[in-house]
């Protein structure tokens, strides 16, 4: 059974399940805040700070249906350098990001900006989960900054045109299944997109991934008991990008995998028993075998 202070906020998250919510609302770069929503895709205003809750459905990429590039400008940014963004629940209220049961992760993740989004394109720069020293999660963090944060892009990721994709998700209902007959359960999503002009001196251009495509509705981090005892978290999605990556597994002849053909990373080999030993037998005398001279064979192109 819940305790009654964990039920006690499930019922308060569900009374403000509208206003309980957030969105990334400016960046704030060499001490100056952008405007709201700039460099932002745009938001859908109707619904601009509601969740979506189908980790199948295309707004897990970015929340929103104008996914057109010309229509956005792009933010300059130095990587290793800090900068600021802010994600808040209204408009007005820049002081509140989100409402305290919905607790979560926080991840970032940049693709190319000439993909759109589209594609094996998505790699992982940032996840913080739970903390089992503090016993809090990330957007608890967040909830005592009033939705600030600061983060620096990694200095040996490559220069370029980017989106940038911010998301929390908030595990409150979490602990059943999101299925299409039971669309209020299961985790929430609140991710949203940003340009931005990557300046770096980087090369590396890590593994992506789709999104959707990324989790699962039965994933670990995705259905999980928020009400229930815990003391760890697993985070979802592919794992962080990495320096040491290495290009994909090529097939025999010599390209990248097929689609659906598995990778090394995706099936790693079993380490084979060891062998009963067995006893050396006599090596048979060798047997000597007629020089035979053979015709000399034309190259084959």
């Amino acid at each position: 059974m819940l305790k009654l202070s964990a039920l006690l906020l499930l019922l308060l998250a569900a009374a403000h399940s509208v206003s309980a919510h957030t969105y990334l609302f400016r960046f704030n770069v060499d001490g100056k805040n952008t405007n709201r929503g700039e460099y932002i895709r745009a938001y859908r205003e109707s619904t601009v700070n509601s969740p979506t809750k189908d980790p199948k459905d295309k707004d897990l990429r970015c929340r929103t249906d104008k996914m057109n590039a010309q229509d956005t400008k792009n933010l300059t940014l130095t990587a290793g350098v800090k900068f600021g963004l802010e994600f808040h629940e209204g408009d007005e209220d820049t002081t509140r990001f989100i409402e305290g049961a919905h607790r979560g992760p926080g991840l970032i993740y940049l693709a190319p900006l000439e993909s759109n989004g589209e594609g094996d394109v998505w790699f992982k720069i940032f996840e913080k989960g739970y903390d089992p020293k503090t016993k809090k999660f990330y957007t608890e963090e967040l909830m005592k900054t009033g939705g600030k944060m600061e983060f620096a892009i990694p200095e040996d990721i490559k220069g370029g045109d980017y989106l940038m994709r911010t998301e929390f998700i908030a595990l409150h209902t979490a602990d059943k299944e999101y299925t299409a007959k039971s669309k209020n359960d299961g985790a929430e999503f609140f991710p949203n997109c940003a340009q931005i002009k990557l300046i770096s001196k980087g090369t590396l251009e890590p593994k992506g991934y789709p999104i959707p495509g990324i989790y699962t509705t039965k994933d670990p981090g995705i259905l999980f008991n928020l009400w229930d005892k815990y003391d760890s978290y697993v985070i979802p999605g592919p794992p962080m990008y990495n320096a040491d990556n290495s290009p994909p597994p090529v097939n025999q002849e010599g390209g990248p995998p097929e689609e659906g053909e598995p990778s090394v990373e995706e099936n790693p080999a079993k380490p084979s028993k060891p062998s009963t030993p067995t006893k050396p037998t006599t090596p048979a005398k060798p047997i000597k075998k007629p020089c035979i001279r053979k015709k000399k064979r034309a190259h084959q192109y």
